[in-house]
């Protein structure tokens, strides 16, 4: 966020030390009831501001986050578990912990068969005239050795075309462009051992018609038989353009250079882990995360330097602030996120003893769209909003919000789910995911792609509320905090609430739902996205009442799920949390 006022007290940072009185009333909310411990100079203003004053005046001075960010997306971007790129991020991201004056270090979590790393990617059509392709190959997958030039051919389609051909002839040397072809597996496995047996450089698949090349790949690679077979994914629209030009007869010549390298194993794979140790409760803990890992096509910048850059952040604030947490604030950068959370599922393996101990952990993995919210149950909301009180009005244009829920989430999609399987207050920060489908995962992962003044706010959100638990006189409070089964109707939603799949045998497709119908009113509340319609489903009571827009007609459904198992336990709680309510004379 550098606005006219934060460029100002870059230049002064004395100004800093005369916060507005109204931002001084708001601040006043999170007044910490312990002594914070603090430097010895003369009593001056500086001593008599709050922490969360001292925290928020160093963010504004000294907001490094987008430095971060870019650091570790444009110097280390190829950041894939067990290669060379992830390890040279980790030891970086340990020197920065350490610079800050943490206690930083690696911890092993497992090892991984063969290093695997990327050199040149270069793709293009050599004649009859030079054009540039645009494609992508999944990690631990088989490289060119070093330029490989060679005629494009095209798949057969039927197992006419390809009984009619000389294969040894037709395939040899050459980029095999794959198609659509409608055959069965029969005839789809003939084609593969044709190509196989003749020779062939490589084959040349099609990306997402939306132009998106996913980037993925298999970890599990058996040392002994390496990869040997070049798949390339191309740019839809380039794949569309090879194809029609080879159907008109058109002789074409490619040539890729795809530098993939593998070295024997094994491989460790290793977690980054720093504390800032607390001064009361030093063995207690609030974690703060990110995944260090990512996909190695593009940079990594939103999944997940941002996360991890937020978290760098805060420890660094919260350190060059001179103040010292209560209880101890663990940062841990993971390794392995992308194949299946093992770097959390190995961390949680290995700090068991530790589990009952730790307070909150609190993960940032969903893009660098500013952080707006974040659940809590009956029983922890007092201290939830304690805690982020500050952040409430601090930028109107970012506004924040608790939200209560029944129990944890438990998505299973990133780092705060192994915590939450254990029973550990986790929790995966709400955030608007704008344009994210556009990253994640893809070739548009990249340090430009990311909203700047965003990431800023971000990082104090993250520093405002890991000092803030840490200070809590007590760890959040665990009743019935445990997940609940959620709700569920059997369609999968797009960011507006319109149906893009209906599930078989599902309550929306006994009730008749479509794909293209939109989701208008859950319970007579207006609906406009679908993180609206999954909060409307998963609150409340057990019968749920849908609007549905179906062109120009209106389709009501009303969904009873009084029937799960789940639903008894959700009843207990809401009167556990009633009675909750009524001993500490808050509303019902």
């Amino acid at each position: 966020m550098i606005t006219t006022e934060h460029r100002a007290l870059r230049r002064n940072p004395r100004a800093l030390y005369f916060v507005p009185a109204a931002l001084l009333f708001a601040l006043g909310a999170c007044r910490t009831h312990s002594a914070i411990a603090t430097d010895a100079r003369p009593a001056t203003l500086v001593e008599r501001r709050t922490p969360t004053e001292i925290l928020l005046a160093e963010a504004r001075s000294s907001n490094r986050v987008v430095e971060t960010t870019r650091t570790l997306a444009e110097q280390f971007p190829k950041r894939l578990t067990g290669s060379k790129g992830y390890d040279d991020a980790a030891a970086w991201a340990v020197e920065q912990f350490r610079a800050a004056g943490l206690d930083a270090r690696l911890e092993t979590w497992g090892e991984f068969p063969v290093r695997f790393d990327r050199g040149t990617q270069t793709g293009r059509i050599v004649a009859p005239a030079e054009e540039s392709l645009e494609f992508a190959t999944m990690a631990w997958s088989a490289g060119t050795n070093g330029p490989t030039r060679g005629r494009a051919v095209l798949e057969p389609r039927t197992q006419a075309e390809l009984d009619a051909l000389d294969k040894e002839a037709a395939f040899k040397g050459a980029w095999i462009v794959r198609t659509d072809s409608q055959g069965d597996a029969k005839f789809k496995r003939a084609v593969r051992e044709a190509l196989d047996a003749a020779g062939i450089l490589g084959t040349l698949r099609a990306g997402s018609k939306s132009g998106l090349l996913t980037m993925g790949g298999n970890h599990r690679v058996d040392p002994a038989k390496l990869p040997t077979q070049v798949d390339i994914k191309l740019a839809s629209a380039q794949h569309e353009a090879l194809v029609a030009r080879l159907e008109q007869g058109e002789a074409l010549e490619l040539e890729f250079d795809i530098e993939n390298r593998f070295t024997p194993g094994p491989v460790p794979c290793t977690n980054v882990v720093a504390d800032l140790v607390g001064t009361r409760f030093p063995d207690e803990y609030v974690i703060v995360q990110g995944h260090l890992d990512a996909w190695d096509g593009a940079e990594g910048a939103q999944d997940n330097a941002s996360g991890c850059a937020t978290a760098l952040e805060a420890a660094r604030l919260i350190a060059a602030s001179g103040m010292r947490p209560l209880r101890t604030i663990r940062f841990v950068l993971y390794g392995g996120e992308e194949q299946g959370l093992l770097g959390s599922r190995g961390y949680v393996k290995m700090h068991e003893a530790e589990l009952d101990r730790i307070s909150v952990v609190m993960t940032h993995d969903a893009g660098a769209t500013y952080l707006a919210g974040i659940d809590a149950t009956y029983a922890m909301m007092a201290d939830m909003r304690r805690v982020t009180a500050p952040l409430e009005g601090l930028d109107p244009r970012f506004p924040f919000r608790v939200r209560e829920v029944d129990g944890l989430v438990n998505s299973g999609d990133s780092d705060h789910a192994p915590f939450v399987s254990a029973g550990v207050p986790s929790f995966f920060w709400h955030q608007s995911e704008r344009g994210y489908e556009y990253v994640h995962h893809t070739q548009h992962d990249v340090f430009s792609q990311i909203p700047l003044e965003e990431l800023e706010h971000s990082a104090v959100v993250v520093t405002m509320c890991a000092f803030g638990f840490a200070n809590l006189e007590h760890k959040l409070d665990r009743t019935d905090s445990k997940p609940i089964e959620r709700r569920r109707m059997g369609v999968q939603l797009d960011a507006d609430a319109v149906v893009v799949r209906v599930t078989g045998d599902s309550r929306a497709q006994r009730a008749g739902w479509q794909e293209q119908d939109r989701i208008i009113e859950v319970d007579g509340v207006e609906v406009r996205s679908q993180r609206d319609v999954l909060e409307r489903l998963q609150s409340g009571g057990a019968k749920k009442t849908f609007r549905l827009a179906r062109g120009a007609e209106t389709v009501v459904t009303t969904f009873d799920y009084s029937d799960e198992p789940a639903e008894q336990e959700r009843s207990q709680r809401a009167e556990r949390r009633a009675a909750f309510r009524v001993k500490n004379g808050q509303s019902p």
